[in-house]
């Protein structure tokens, strides 16, 4: 009899394995899946079709898995993406760059994986009792809408704070599909963003109810599927006529010259690095250019203070701008302070400096520094991370505060020094000060990775197009370029090559402010409060009442 029993129980559990097993690596195959995506969507390679589909097998995994396994999923697609997308950062020359650059960025995807299942299964909870209505029809139809919010709360503050990293944002993928980003003049990367996550969530709602048989609650998709096509066909509408726009605008012109050197910034050097900057600035002038801009750490010295100490380095540079004589702009690190006992101490800063006619203009200091490279704010707090950053050479500057905007003859122009151009909310600060250009100026070359640097250019075409304002990029290494108001590529050059590049820069007459440049990332900010209110308010009736 016990044997018949054990015979029956071994029976019944090779039956449920087997019927099982097909489902058992379903949210592995379906992270993997989204992370393969994920990697081809952005740049390099880049393909910005696959960004409407890729979140969809990791949206289908929320929908269809219990926690633990969404949160596994959450982890491998963060992990393996993370390590293709940001491979370059390896370059860092520190054991723990990429691990600690791909841990950052799973810091936020794993939360908001976690925070997209918690709204979407606890919606019920918000919607109340009634007997004039159907509770659950309100349920599902407001289900596929808790997908992509709890994901641009997540996005935003990848955006904000020190640790701050806008990597990896979906919206970004599009920068090749200029007409349908023409929005970002209104509400930022963020309603590009929406749009996509929204149409991974209707796609993945449709396939999850596929697998679940349960086709009988497709109206559902139906009317969020006409929605995301409304939302769609209106930003190419918006985009046509912005499109129409930059065929008739009205623009004066200015003619910029970029230097990108291609050296190493810190090599010992100097004088040879400067003269092959001179002799490339000197080929740009007999295409007299209005204004003249080197890259990042382009004067790898404390230019203003060796100046005072008489550094033959320091003349050879302001000799040099002197006979120049023109407005010139150029990277160089500023020091507040002295030289004690064989050491500079004092506080340190990464500047753009600006010289017209000869003279000295004035000098912005770089307000959002890179964490960790540039600066780390605790340390005190944590020695040993000091000690460890301090090994690895990173930089101990101090961030600026002021919003500088030159003034050069009729143009106003703000400089933004590397990382400072993938944070949107900043760069329309200067442009609400005046700027009517925007110049980019950054030192990559330390990746020597293709990859690195279009993922980093590619940020400064929505800054233009957010604030309608021209943007030149002069980058050591690259990408050297010109971008029009609508984010058009003008002129670009070659990657990891010494060159120069002068291009006429279009600046639109009539000083015209978009409605981002006014107000920022407020659809971010609304739709970060909306998605913390209705979680602090789940989180309160999950807790509270105990019949739920």
């Amino acid at each position: 009899m016990t044997n018949n029993k054990n015979d029956e129980a071994d029976q019944y559990r090779r039956k449920s394995m087997n019927t099982r097993n097909p489902e058992k690596y379903r949210w592995l195959l379906l992270s993997l899946s989204s992370s393969v995506i994920l990697i081809f969507t952005f740049p390099a390679p880049g393909f910005p079709i696959l960004g409407w589909i890729a979140f969809v097998p990791l949206f289908i995994v929320i929908q269809r898995e219990k926690v633990s396994r969404v949160l596994l999923s959450a982890g491998v697609t963060s992990v393996v993406f993370n390590i293709f997308y940001l491979w370059w950062v390896k370059e860092y020359k520190h054991p723990l760059a990429l691990s600690g650059a791909v841990f950052a960025e799973v810091v936020f995807f794993v939360p908001a994986v976690m925070l997209s299942r918690f709204l979407y299964y606890n919606l019920q909870l918000v919607i109340p009792k009634g007997r004039r209505f159907n509770k659950g029809a309100y349920i599902e139809y407001l289900k596929p809408l808790m997908l992509p919010l709890g994901w641009i709360a997540l996005d935003y503050l990848k955006t904000i704070g020190f640790l701050a990293f806008p990597w990896g944002i979906l919206a970004y993928s599009q920068y090749k599909n200029l007409l349908f980003i023409q929005s970002a003049s209104v509400f930022g990367i963020w309603g590009i963003d929406l749009i996509m996550l929204y149409g991974n969530a209707v796609l993945a709602v449709f396939f999850a109810r596929m697998l679940s048989g349960k086709k009988n609650s497709m109206r559902v998709c139906v009317v969020h599927g006409l929605i995301v096509v409304f939302l769609i066909g209106l930003s190419f509408v918006f985009g046509l006529t912005k499109r129409a726009e930059e065929k008739k605008g009205f623009y004066d012109f200015t003619r910029v010259a970029l230097i990108q050197a291609n050296l190493d910034p810190w090599s010992p050097r100097v004088r040879a690095n400067l003269a092959t900057e001179m002799r490339l600035t000197n080929r740009a002038l007999a295409e007299n250019p209005d204004i003249v801009v080197w890259s990042e750490s382009s004067v790898p010295f404390y230019y203003r203070y060796h100046l005072k100490e008489n550094n033959k380095y320091a003349e050879m540079m302001y000799d040099y701008i002197a006979g120049v004589n023109r407005p010139f702009v150029f990277g160089t690190v500023d020091l507040d302070g002295e030289l004690r006992n064989g050491r500079y101490v004092g506080d340190f800063y990464n500047v753009a400096i600006f010289y017209n006619g000869g003279e000295l203009k004035g000098v912005y200091r770089k307000i959002h520094l890179v964490p960790f490279g540039e600066w780390f704010p605790y340390k005190r707090l944590f020695p040993f991370i000091t000690k460890i950053l301090e090994n690895a050479g990173a930089g101990g500057f101090n961030p600026g505060r002021d919003f500088t905007v030159f003034q050069t003859g009729g143009l106003s122009f703000n400089v933004l020094i590397c990382f400072e151009d993938v944070f949107g909310n900043l760069a329309r600060k200067f442009v609400s000060r005046g700027s009517d250009l925007i110049v980019t100026i950054t030192n990559d070359a330390w990746t020597g990775s293709p990859k690195a640097e279009v993922q980093h250019y590619v940020k400064s075409i929505f800054r233009a197009i957010e604030n309608r304002r021209s943007l030149v990029r002069a980058a050591n290494g690259g990408v050297t370029a010109c971008i029009n108001p609508y984010g058009r590529e003008l002129y670009r050059l070659s990657l990891f090559t010494s060159d120069y590049l002068v291009c006429d820069v279009p600046v639109l007459t009539g000083d015209p402010v978009t409605f981002y440049t006014r107000h920022g990332d407020l659809l971010a900010i609304v739709l970060f409060c909306t998605v913390s209110a209705l979680f602090l308010f789940l989180v309160i009736r999950r807790v509270f009442y105990k019949e739920i």
